[in-house]
């Protein structure tokens, strides 16, 4: 995680079933996701993780206030890794306060319950599909492929400075460690969301085109 965000704790399990998933040996027991959230989420998927579960909700109603906002960024990035290595997710959200849009978070694993949003979870699962915002990074460039809402869009993103400013987007940081030219651009583009005083890069890497996923 950047050092600003907090850890995040997980119950991991061999196989989602419920029936299977009380097996011995399918548990898998706790871990925090404490350093780097793409190469410790890398990590668990290749140890055979396929279920993850949150025990602390992903709370977006107080995002004004900063330490608030760091956890949740820091869940939410969890969740986008766990949902790109396809470990299905067993998370609850309590959305921001007042009439709030799941959409620019429905290519994350449906959550299993939001908090005091009758009919959300369900609209949730019954539009997700793998891949439906991705993104892929050749040499040089990253091309964005959105499929949250129509018409579907692709966007190429030139940018020999990735290292230095998308990076650390994908782990998550404090608005305050951005210039404002950087965080308008991507944010206008729908590729970051923030909560409170902290902002993380919203769609994930694809490594594999799932089955019948192709181009609109």
């Amino acid at each position: 995680m950047s050092a600003d965000l907090p850890p995040v704790r997980l119950a991991l399990w061999r196989d989602r079933d419920p029936e299977a998933m009380r097996i011995p040996g399918m548990y898998l027991g706790e871990a925090d996701v404490a350093g780097d959230p793409l190469d410790e989420v890398a990590g668990l998927a290749a140890g055979g993780a396929c279920l993850a579960r949150l025990p602390a909700a992903i709370d977006l109603s107080t995002g004004g206030v900063e330490a608030a906002g760091a956890a949740a960024v820091a869940g939410l990035v969890v969740v986008r890794e766990l949902t790109a290595h396809g470990i299905a997710v067993d998370w609850t959200l309590r959305p921001a306060a007042g009439p709030w849009d799941w959409r620019p978070l429905g290519h994350l694993h449906p959550p299993t319950t939001v908090i005091d949003g009758a009919g959300l979870a369900a609209a949730w699962r019954d539009d997700f599909r793998p891949a439906k915002f991705g993104y892929r990074h050749g040499p040089g460039f990253i091309e964005v492929r959105d499929h949250r809402a129509d018409p579907f869009r692709r966007l190429v993103i030139r940018n020999p400075r990735y290292e230095q400013v998308i990076e650390p987007l994908l782990r998550g940081v404090a608005t305050t460690d951005l210039t404002e030219a950087v965080t308008a651009r991507y944010h206008e583009a729908g590729l970051l969301h923030r909560v409170g005083g902290y902002v993380w890069w919203t769609p994930y890497r694809v490594r594999h085109s799932p089955h019948g996923t192709g181009s609109p």
